[in-house]
């Protein structure tokens, strides 16, 4: 069992590619700003482990931002985190869906958020933004 801490930045460290995948610090600083999103710092015991950054919308929630610090990378630690999360969301706020992006061709996104249940709706390939929509259900998990 993981502890979701509210955070207002990112502490977990990233290699600067896997940093480029998560919004700008420009973005990060007006989202802690907004009322209807929420960001965790994620510890296993008392060691920092992940980040999420959430958006709640209507009926659900935009999983705008997750990562898991280096060092925890390829051991499961993303999948639990994230199957905690999705109950949490679904139980606690009553949520009916999560949806999420990831940038086209991140592999490792894409097989996690399949791997879950999620499912692609639309790849958006536009302005300079070249992103993969997905949703899960969460009436019927």
């Amino acid at each position: 069992m993981f502890t979701f801490k509210q955070s207002n930045s990112i502490k977990i460290e990233l290699s600067p590619s896997q940093r480029s995948q998560l919004s700008s610090e420009e973005t990060l600083s007006n989202a802690f700003k907004c009322k209807l999103v929420i960001a965790f710092d994620i510890y296993n015991d008392d060691t920092i482990i992940a980040f999420a950054l959430l958006r709640n919308c209507d009926g659900g929630y935009f999983l705008w931002d997750f990562a898991v610090d280096i060092e925890y990378q390829n051991k499961g630690y993303g999948t639990a985190i994230l199957k905690e999360l999705i109950s949490m969301l679904k139980l606690q706020c009553r949520a009916n869906w999560i949806t999420t992006t990831y940038k086209y061709g991140n592999i490792p996104a894409k097989h996690l958020y399949e791997k879950l249940g999620f499912i692609e709706t639309d790849v958006v390939n536009e302005n300079g933004i070249h992103e993969v929509n997905m949703i899960l259900n969460l009436k019927k998990t």
